[in-house]
């Protein structure tokens, strides 16, 4: 029988939309604090514009990526930065939306899931997580 092993547990809310995960953002000494969803639709991590301002990055600076949503195309730039959630942390290249307007924080399949191993039990509002690499002692 296949077994997953985790390292950490969050508990979230029931009774918000989605699933939620309080996370840093950190580049350099800036740190940034807020709550991400977790959008396994999501291609990308995907941050408001103020995130990354926070951050003391420059938006446009960064490389340039179109996405197409439900309701149109949006644009946002990348830039690398470390995600850290739950006493973890990973590097990755995230995008934060050029339109301040578009108020998201989403946790994507390209540079978080893909970094970490995810157990969700929707019932108990459990979410496991571990690192991807995760050996149990």
């Amino acid at each position: 029988m296949p077994r997953l092993e985790f390292s950490h547990r969050h508990i979230y809310s029931g009774h918000e939309q989605g699933i939620s995960l309080p996370i840093i953002l950190r580049s350099g000494d800036e740190r940034a604090d807020l709550v991400a969803k977790i959008d396994t639709g999501a291609t990308n991590c995907l941050f408001d514009r103020q995130q990354g301002e926070a951050l003391d990055l420059d938006i446009e600076n960064g490389h340039r990526k179109v996405f197409g949503t439900a309701t149109g195309w949006v644009e946002a730039f990348g830039h690398i930065v470390q995600i850290e959630f739950v006493g973890m942390h990973v590097e990755s290249m995230v995008y934060f939306f050029a339109d301040e307007r578009i108020r998201k924080n989403l946790l994507g399949r390209t540079g978080w899931l893909d970094r970490v191993r995810f157990g969700l039990v929707d019932h108990d509002q459990s979410l496991f997580l571990a690192p991807y690499d995760y050996q149990s002692e």
